[in-house]
């Protein structure tokens, strides 16, 4: 097992020899929902119940981190997205918006919301509600995801839209991204003041954003929330897909470490990222963490330690049908 002081240490050290097992990514399964009577959506939605289920990794399987919230729509909610609320297995999702278009995406309107009224929104409060009843556990490490500025205005524009709008109209986009950033920054600055961690989660991979695009896109924007983040907190940053191709530059952004999908390759990410910042990884969660077996979970966190990666991490979400004895076995893979 492992301990709040173990990963803090890791943090302060810029690294060590311990290799904590940690989940900074999505933890919600089903089986932890089983276990404390408490179910998607609701737990998506309800202070209370989110800081019940959080707690599940703690309890039932031994992880120093608890993590909230469970998905990626909260900023979206804030700014007037209809959510798909999702069931028991599957997270909520964005079902519409009033700024995207037909193939297109709106201009930034007039009446956006406010940071502030951002801040005050429903959703945005159920997770730093959730997060104060978490703060009272201290002998457990926090963490709170968020969305980075490009992965925010991809919920409110779609992926596609923005895709096109950044070849054919970048201004267009560069203007979306001035626009939520203030947002976002306010929002990793309430985080840290709740939390151990802020995870701020960004779409650079090279599917969703070309590579070229990387200057314009991600450097003006995410740093600055990353450093909202680091005001009370450390700050990590996630990325989904394959992002060899930025890896090195994503980084070299400021925050304290990087969590990116790294299984088809885990030694090329290490030597990109270079000890620019402190590494999370490497199990996969797909393969290895729902189809794989606790033996199998064990070997993969064993050889992603002896790799050197800081925190052995599952590299995305965990499963939502993840078996929880391949959850035990991560948290326990140094004892066995």
């Amino acid at each position: 097992m492992n301990s709040k002081d173990e990963i803090v240490k890791v943090f302060d050290d810029k690294g060590g020899d311990a290799h904590p097992p940690a989940i900074f990514t999505q933890t919600g399964t089903v089986g932890q929902m089983d276990a404390c009577g408490t179910e998607w959506p609701d737990a998506n939605f309800d202070t209370e119940k989110m800081a019940r289920l959080a707690l599940q990794t703690n309890k039932m399987f031994g992880f120093a981190t608890v993590r909230v919230p469970f998905c990626i729509t909260v900023d979206a909610d804030a700014f007037g997205c209809k959510i798909n609320p999702g069931n028991k297995s599957s997270q909520p999702s964005v079902a519409g918006s009033r700024f995207r278009g037909d193939g297109d995406i709106t201009d930034v309107p007039g009446d956006l919301a406010s940071p502030a009224e951002f801040l005050e929104s429903r959703r945005v409060k159920t997770v730093l509600d959730a997060a104060g009843i978490l703060a009272k556990e201290e002998d457990l490490f926090l963490v709170a995801g968020m969305n980075g500025p490009m992965a925010c205005i991809n919920n409110l524009l779609g992926m596609e839209n923005v895709l096109m709008t950044l070849m054919m109209e970048p201004d267009r986009v560069d203007a979306w991204l001035k626009a939520v950033t203030p947002h976002l920054v306010g929002y990793a600055g309430a985080l840290s003041e709740a939390t151990d961690c802020v995870m701020v989660i960004e779409e650079a991979s090279s599917e969703l954003t070309p590579p070229e695009y990387f200057d314009s896109v991600f450097e003006p924007y995410l740093p600055q929330v990353i450093k909202g983040a680091q005001k009370g907190s450390f700050c990590t940053t996630h990325s989904c897909g394959g992002t060899m191709e930025v890896a090195d530059r994503l980084a070299s952004l400021g925050q304290d470490g990087i969590s990116l999908e790294v299984s088809s390759d885990p030694q090329a990410y290490l030597d990109l990222i270079g000890g620019k910042t402190l590494s999370l990884g490497a199990i996969n969660p797909i393969e290895t963490l729902l189809s794989k077996g606790p033996s199998d979970v064990v070997a993969e966190a064993k050889r992603s330690a002896e790799l050197g990666f800081d925190f052995v991490t599952p590299e995305c979400g965990v499963p939502p049908l993840t078996p929880n004895e391949n959850l035990q076995a991560l948290a326990r893979y140094r004892e066995l």
